[in-house]
């Protein structure tokens, strides 16, 4: 169940973070998988874990298409594109917006998906997989957000955008949205108030796993999920379903299960 076995998949941003947990599920299932990052994946590690890698800049359409045409000559064929690489400036304000961070964010994290997006419908076969990662910030509200969290929200449209387009040549096109990950990104920061902010607010009380997030896109790029398009997946641990807590009083007209007027 859930074989990935015999298919081609790249993955953004695949080499380290949730990306990186990616490419470690779908190889375990049985994929080949090349990573497309600016970064170079970890070297082998002691359970034989070994990653492909092709360097290319997502914010670069040439470069990425450049990328993904040598990822699927070398992989034999490609069945699955996972859109992952992204930046996160949180922390901005409205006041703060400049003209560099907005550029650069955007096209990182939506260009970048565009992009993507346009050149794995250009080398998927039918029955494909596009798969885009957003954040749970693309899908409500936060604080000093104005950047990132309208990127994350742009990635989520785009995926219902693509999933309509590429319906006829039965190419799915589905989106994850997790919540804040313990990843090196996350946790190398000191006394970064991301994490006990997201866990105050998360109803199951802490961050996301790294492989809980990579085993939805386990499942949405296997056989078994081929009749959903177009979905937004929340793996968040609730947080984007409310407030977890509301400190209000009853008021004194409600009483005995009543309300008294």
């Amino acid at each position: 169940m859930f074989s990935l076995k015999d298919r081609a998949a790249v993955v953004t941003g695949g080499s380290s973070g949730i990306g990186l947990a990616i490419c470690r599920r779908f190889l375990a299932a049985g994929a080949r998988v090349i990573s497309l990052d600016l970064q170079s994946p970890p070297e082998t590690e002691e359970d034989g874990f070994s990653l492909s890698h092709i360097r290319t800049d997502v914010s670069k359409e040439a470069c990425l298409s450049d990328a993904f045409d040598q990822a699927k000559q070398q992989l034999g064929g490609l069945d699955i594109v996972v859109n992952n690489a992204a930046i996160q400036p949180l922390g901005v304000r409205f006041e703060d917006l400049t003209p560099a961070l907005l550029e650069k964010s955007y096209q990182v994290n939506v260009f970048g998906t565009a992009y993507g997006i346009k050149h794995a419908s250009r080398l998927l076969t039918t029955g494909g997989r596009i798969l885009n990662t957003s954040s749970y910030v693309g899908l409500t509200g936060v604080p000093n957000a104005a950047i990132y969290a309208s990127t994350k929200a742009a990635v989520v449209h785009l995926t219902k955008l693509a999933a309509l387009e590429l319906a006829p040549r039965q190419i799915t096109v589905n989106c994850v949205c997790p919540n804040t990950a313990r990843t090196p990104a996350v946790l190398e920061i000191p006394d970064n108030p991301e994490i006990p902010f997201v866990e105050s607010r998360t109803p199951l009380g802490r961050l996301a796993e790294p492989e809980e997030i990579a085993a939805a896109f386990h499942f949405l790029a296997s056989p078994e999920a081929s009749y959903i398009t177009g979905a937004v997946l929340s793996v968040d641990g609730g947080i984007s379903a409310g407030w977890e807590r509301l400190d209000v009083v009853t008021p004194p007209n409600i009483s005995g299960g009543e309300w008294k007027s």
